[in-house]
């Protein structure tokens, strides 16, 4: 497993600012972040360690972004997909002060194109 280069650090943040879209991040991170959220189980495999400081989200981050759906600029589909990599990516972190509000809105982001699947016993009823 490598190290983040300083080139995919900026592609995660430039991700994070809403500067590049997620195809343009697949396309500066290929060879180490792999990432398909078109099934019903999303999935991204990273083949670098956890950087050691983390791509830092902000509060601000999540109301620009949301703010710009609000306003036509991304559309639904967009801001779940980015909501979902700042999420299952470890090179993104909000611990601190806002972290629970922070990791509660970018799940109810994250969760906005997802299919609702049939309750039953195979999904593990109680």
């Amino acid at each position: 497993m490598s190290q983040l280069s300083r080139k995919h650090r900026k592609a995660l943040e430039n991700f994070l600012a809403l500067k590049t879209s997620l195809e343009q991040l697949r396309e500066s991170m290929r060879g180490v972040l792999e990432f398909d959220f078109q099934d019903k189980e999303r999935k991204l495999t990273s083949h670098y360690g956890t950087p050691d400081p983390g791509v830092r989200v902000e509060l601000n981050h999540i109301h620009d972004a949301m703010k710009r759906h609000a306003s036509g600029e991304l559309s639904t589909e967009q801001l779940a997909d980015w909501a979902t990599m700042l999420l299952l990516n470890d090179a993104y972190r909000w611990d601190g002060n806002d972290e629970d509000e922070i990791a509660e809105l970018l799940h109810e982001v994250s969760s906005l194109t997802l299919k609702p699947t049939k309750l039953g016993a195979d999904q593990g009823e109680s």
